[in-house]
């Protein structure tokens, strides 16, 4: 018994349990979340528009805006990394001439608030759409467990 350690120098077991890290849920805010929003909101707004045209009442707005809404998600759904980089390019540079357009010439604004606007707009704009396909990735993984 002699060689016995004093009690206070024994570790103590760890109260609580091993766990793996847990990743951080799908349902967390993210800016691919606004992209979603947006494209909800673009493809009602189609639903209505083409709804409007046929004199076709709510019901039927909503219907075509679902559809047009699937069919947008399948085609993204199916889109390769190239081609949707690429689209989301193009809609940015869009997004960032539009911005430094209007701040310039309608607003009136310098030139240099324009630039420094339409370069927030880029950014802002780059990161949703890299965190839109990285949650859509992580969707596409979450159905798959299921």
């Amino acid at each position: 018994m002699a060689n016995v350690p004093p009690p206070s120098s024994v570790p103590s077991p760890d109260p609580t349990p091993s766990r793996r890290a847990s990743s951080p849920s799908i349902l967390r805010l993210r800016a691919g979340l606004l992209l979603l929003v947006a494209s909800v909101v673009l493809c009602g707004a189609g639903g209505h528009f083409v709804a409007r045209q046929f004199g076709l009442g709510i019901g039927w707005a909503i219907l075509l805006a679902v559809v047009i809404w699937v069919g947008v998600g399948i085609l993204i759904a199916r889109l390769d990394t190239r081609l949707f980089f690429g689209a989301a390019a193009v809609v940015t540079a869009l997004v960032a001439y539009f911005v430094y357009d209007f701040s310039a010439s309608a607003l009136g604004w310098s030139s240099g608030v324009s630039l420094v606007l339409a370069l927030v707009a880029t950014l802002f704009l780059t990161f949703t759409f890299y965190d839109f396909r990285r949650l859509k990735h992580e969707l596409r993984l979450w159905a798959y467990k299921r």
